[in-house]
Formats: structure tokens, sequence, C-alpha cells
């Protein structure tokens, strides 16, 4: 089958599976690099504290738990939007980069985080 030139000059979409698959790649990344964050804290507890005091690792672990885990759903939401309208309303080719562009509310996210943390 010949192609026409109108058809080659069109801007084609990127796969879409490709580029949720990029946009799982960074979410993956990102919880990963979370994870890791706990290396940063002690888990000794101040002495003289008895039991009612927790670790810096215990207060990481638990604001992941209540505050990054809902933030990251709502990533994933902003995220899948993104996509949408990048693959459907954009000529962008390549689904690395679409996936990428969607992926950009997550990587805010972990910017913040480690302004916050290392400050």
């Amino acid at each position: 089958m010949t192609e026409t030139l109108a058809e080659r000059a069109a801007p084609r979409r990127p796969d879409v599976r490709a580029a949720l698959l990029v946009t799982l790649a960074w979410y993956g990344a990102v919880v990963l690099a979370l994870l890791g964050g706990t290396a940063l804290f002690s888990g000794a507890v101040p002495p003289g504290c008895g039991d009612e005091c927790t670790s810096d690792r215990d207060r990481w672990l638990l604001f992941g738990l209540y505050t990054l885990t809902p933030a990251l759903f709502l990533a994933v939401l902003v995220s899948l939007v993104l996509l949408w309208l990048t693959v459907a309303r954009r000529p962008v080719r390549s689904a690395a980069v679409a996936g990428t562009l969607s992926a950009v509310p997550v990587l805010l996210l972990l910017g913040g985080l480690v302004l916050l943390v290392l400050r």
C-alpha cells in the first residue's frame, strides 16, 4: 500500500499505550525515590523520651502515608488528563515526550519535597 503525500505530512499521534507506560515509569521512579528517602532519616528515638516519641523515619513514613499517598493519587488523575490532552490535541509524535509531559505534576511534587526536606 502506498502512502500519499498528504498522509505523510499529517502529524501522527503517539501510541497512547507507550505514552502511558512512560508516565507510569516516571511515577515508579518517584515512588522509589521517596522510599529511598527513608534512608536519610534516623531511626533512633531521642534519649530520655520514653514511649511517646517517634523517630524521624517514623514521622517520614507517616507523612508519606497520610499526605503523599493522596497527593500522588491526585497527581495520577491530573497526569491522565494531561496525557489525554497531549495525545488528543497536540501534534506530538514521540510517546516518550507525551508521557514525560504528562508526568510533570509528580515531578513538581518530588521537586517540592526535595526542597522542603533539604532546606
